[in-house]
């Protein structure tokens, strides 16, 4: 007797893959969820190992994260098993999404899988008309009235052949970050953020975290096209290093954002000197 295939939905990050569950839930849907752990925007990817990415960020970024950081092999093991049939959700203009998407095809090695694609989706709400950037910023009540689900289809081998060759080249770069340009993800420079951090300093003295945060903002939803988006730890990161080149003015005893505290230097660099 053939065992039957289990579907399994997979997605970037617990938060999302969580508003999935709830959305299919809501739906009467109770496959299983797998939620893949690598933030494969920033940090080597060739190959993804969890301690040398983890290295990368101690040494690199020069900022400790937190203990529990290290990324799990197991979740992708469940989602790239023989043994299931995934279903991949994704939004493309979001880039953690899309380089955690561009691995998992690389996995896949042209197995069949379907996908989910909400790149470009457009639905309304009561607040009216969303197109979000990112499956972060869809709640499962959104997921469900915006027919999300609806969009499922096979991924193409031809569409797969091309992920990996994308994903192949990237790796190859093994480039500090990945951002999206154009719809695709192409490799950047340490330093792609800097310029954006040192536009949202202030003259005042302020907690690290309160800049990043604007930050974050900005980049999420203030420049064109919006979803330019960075983890806090990148940005924390660049913080420390442009405080050592005297592009911003950094105190503080450490180790978190919340122990540190920036302003912009009196004297101001010229633009042309600001890494970005």
């Amino acid at each position: 007797m053939t065992c039957a295939i289990e579907t399994v939905h997979v997605a970037y990050g617990i938060s999302r893959a969580d508003a999935i569950r709830d959305a299919l839930r809501m739906e009467g849907c109770t496959e299983r969820v797998v939620a893949l752990p690598a933030t494969l925007s920033h940090g080597p990817i060739d190959p993804p190992d969890p301690d040398t990415r983890q290295a990368w960020v101690r040494t690199v970024l020069r900022c400790a994260p937190d203990d529990d950081w290290r990324e799990p092999e197991e979740p992708w093991a469940e989602a790239t098993t023989a043994d299931v049939y995934p279903v991949y959700w994704v939004c493309l203009t979001d880039a953690g999404e899309h380089a955690c998407f561009l691995e998992f095809a690389f996995r896949m090695a042209v197995r069949p899988f379907d996908i989910v694609d909400a790149t470009g989706l457009d639905f309304v709400t009561r607040d009216g008309v969303r197109s979000p950037w990112s499956l972060g910023l869809m709640r499962p009540e959104d997921i469900v009235t915006s027919g999300l689900r609806e969009r499922r289809r096979p991924y193409s081998e031809a569409e797969a052949h091309a992920a990996s060759a994308t994903w192949a080249r990237l790796r190859a770069e093994n480039a500090p970050l990945r951002i999206v340009r154009d719809g695709c993800l192409v490799s950047a420079p340490l330093t792609h953020f800097d310029a954006a951090l040192v536009a949202q300093g202030r003259p005042e003295w302020e907690i690290v975290a309160g800049l990043i945060g604007r930050a974050l903002h900005h980049l999420s939803f203030e420049v064109d096209p919006p979803g330019q988006c960075v983890g806090d730890v990148v940005l924390f990161g660049r913080v420390l290093a442009l405080g050592a080149e005297g592009a911003l003015d950094v105190r503080g005893a450490g180790p978190g954002m919340r122990d540190y505290e920036v302003r912009l230097p009196a004297i101001r660099p010229h633009p042309d000197r600001i890494p970005g």
